[in-house]
């Protein structure tokens, strides 16, 4: 099944600093969320909120991008399925593979862990594959358990796209609507099923993307970071327990407002929003660690800042060169080469 032609094109395109910004904010709620727990030894209301919320932005973030890089593919058929598959899976897993190995040796070491945690290879397996919650196996990895939700949800997304292209707006408005009472449904019968609960997240973002092909982007650009800080307030609202009907409003809300605004173009915002945005699957892997690391240092608390600063900036920045960043090109030209029609 290929693509079915659209009248028209999303009006973001890869180089969005809209959605630069969304992903840089995402990642620094989550990194400030978890500082704050760390460093104080108690999590806050606050916390919590922001840490959830960077999470359910990344969702709905994701979950645009990845309609728009199917709207690019240049595959067909099967092949375009495949293409899809392929370019995520170097996407994802060799960053986290190599985290989750990290955590594997230093942990099994009685000279750098201390208390020793001996992860089991069934563990570190669940972890390299991302199945963690499908076999209820503790995450080796800070941050690792979002993972497996957003991997199990790739299968579904290109479905979701065809859906949505050949159908339009309506039936992805319906899909949100059906998908509440499965998550519901989830969340009284088993966690090991957690992605059904996050289903509304993901569509929210798939409807960001539709609405994108038709909505007048008219709003000037620089009150998108005002609008952004504005949605903030539906998942606020939320306390610890029944917070699921605030995080499906809060991805809907983001994602309705999301296509209707100008690109913001202040330099100095883009160019942060966009150095953050790049390197963020680093520091969201990373993060944790480094703090858990850095802040157990037994010197006082300036000098526990003085490592952990530069090693926080450094760490992702490596991650991305020498892992995620040749990783991604190696499948992107792994993808081209099998299922690009241009080379058949």
């Amino acid at each position: 099944m290929a693509p079915p032609p659209s009248p028209s094109r999303s009006s973001f395109r890869s180089n969005s600093a809209n959605l630069d910004l969304l992903r840089a904010v995402a990642v620094l709620s989550v990194f400030f969320g978890h500082l704050y727990v760390i460093v104080t030894g108690a999590e806050s209301l606050t916390s919590w909120h922001f840490d959830q919320m960077g999470v359910l932005s990344f969702f709905v973030h994701t979950s645009l991008v990845l309609m728009l890089s199917m709207e690019r593919s240049p595959a067909n058929g099967r092949d375009w399925f495949l293409s899809f598959y392929l370019r995520r899976s170097f996407r994802i897993y060799p960053l986290s593979m190599v985290c989750v190995t990290i955590a594997m040796i230093l942990h099994r070491s009685p000279a750098i862990s201390e208390p020793v945690v001996y992860w089991t290879w069934p563990q570190y397996f669940s972890n390299l594959a991302l199945t963690t919650n499908l076999l209820f196996t503790p995450v080796m990895v800070g941050g690792l358990w979002t993972l497996p939700i957003e991997v199990q949800m790739y299968i579904t997304l290109p479905f979701l796209f065809l859906a949505g292209r050949k159908y339009g707006l309506k039936l992805l408005g319906a899909l949100w609507l059906l998908a509440i009472p499965v998550a519901f449904a989830q969340l009284r019968t088993t966690r090991r099923l957690d992605v059904l609960g996050y289903v509304p997240c993901f569509i929210a973002g798939a409807i960001a993307w539709r609405l994108s092909t038709m909505a007048p982007r008219r709003i000037p650009g620089w009150l998108w970071p005002f609008a952004m800080v504005s949605v903030w307030p539906v998942f606020f609202a939320a306390r610890h327990g029944n917070d699921m009907p605030f995080r499906w409003a809060y991805c809907l809300v983001l994602g309705l407002a999301l296509p209707w605004f100008q690109e913001f173009s202040w330099a100095p915002l883009v160019r942060v929003a966009h150095w953050i945005a790049k390197y963020s699957y680093g520091i969201y892997l990373s993060h944790i660690a480094l703090m858990l690391w850095c802040f157990n240092l037994p010197v006082p608390r300036p000098a526990q800042l003085a490592v952990f600063v530069p090693l926080a900036v450094a760490t992702p920045v490596a991650m991305f060169h020498f892992i995620e960043d040749p990783m991604i090109r190696f499948g992107q030209r792994l993808a081209k080469r099998l299922f690009d029609p241009a080379r058949s």
